[in-house]
């Protein structure tokens, strides 16, 4: 139970993750934002708010602590009277170097968390060894770590309750999360969806609906590729699978419904109308 999580766990300061969890918000400079609890998880009575430089929280239930501010973060106002610092490059590619957080714990500390992956049909990936699943339990999510090779490089989870956004990414590796090891691609957009392929093909997740320029080195790997992403993003789709043509054989794979949310038997039907 996710109670368990937070007895087991007392070594982790509820102060520092609180904090960390306002500093890492996509909040405009000077904005504020309204949102559900992160601590008691009740509706709408978390606020932050930014100012010269920090995060000021607070959750206006009675009962809840949830209180107080960030470190001062540099900004174009504040850092003139700073001292300059002269950073190695050796140091600043450390901080690239992803390592995961304390909070992420094994996924079977959350009963929700499997019924999630259960009903976008992760599990078989997951009970295969394809894929390595943890529960942040500070941000209740379920996260995939992205690899490459054997290392893991970044992670990203999904929210199992309402909170925005759906996906966090934690890390800045600018690498695809990939399942499988077959030498024919699918690309979709999410982490769910590229499990779900990865039986009959290797899923790769843009984690969007755009392709970014550090992914193609990863996907010159493969045999040929197929594009499949919703219909709402056909353009796109379109667009991806003419910038690849000059890299690798890529076709638009063309679906009435995501690959997550299919049956079993009516997914092996498509993928095998594609092998």
């Amino acid at each position: 139970m996710l109670t368990d999580v937070f007895v087991t766990y007392t070594s982790y300061s509820m102060t520092d993750w609180i904090k960390n969890y306002v500093t890492d918000l996509p909040l405009q400079p000077n904005g504020t934002v309204r949102m559900d609890c992160p601590l008691c998880h009740r509706k709408n009575t978390f606020s932050v708010a930014e100012q010269n430089g920090q995060r000021l929280f607070n959750c206006f239930h009675a009962q809840c602590t949830a209180k107080g501010r960030t470190k001062l973060r540099l900004t174009i106002d504040n850092t003139s009277s700073l001292p300059l610092r002269v950073h190695s490059p050796v140091r600043a590619e450390r901080s690239l170097v992803f390592e995961e957080p304390d909070t992420f714990v094994p996924i079977s500390r959350s009963e929700k968390a499997f019924s999630y992956i259960r009903s976008v049909n992760v599990s078989k990936a997951y009970n295969s060894g394809w894929v390595d699943l943890r529960f942040d339990f500070k941000r209740n999510r379920v996260v995939y770590l992205i690899k490459d090779g054997n290392r893991v490089v970044d992670a990203v989870g999904r929210s199992l309750t309402d909170e925005k956004p759906k996906w966090w990414r934690y890390g800045r590796s600018g690498h695809p999360f990939v399942c499988g090891s077959g030498r024919v691609g699918i690309i979709v957009e999410d982490c769910a969806s590229a499990c779900s392929v990865s039986c009959s093909f290797t899923g790769i997740a843009l984690l969007g609906t755009s392709l970014l320029d550090s992914y193609i080195p990863i996907l010159r790997r493969y045999k040929k590729l197929y594009v499949a992403l919703d219909k709402d993003a056909t353009k796109k789709a379109l667009d991806i699978v003419i910038k690849l043509q000059d890299v690798v054989t890529t076709k638009m794979m063309i679906l009435n419904q995501d690959l997550k949310d299919m049956s079993d038997d009516t997914r092996e039907r498509v993928l095998a109308s594609y092998d």
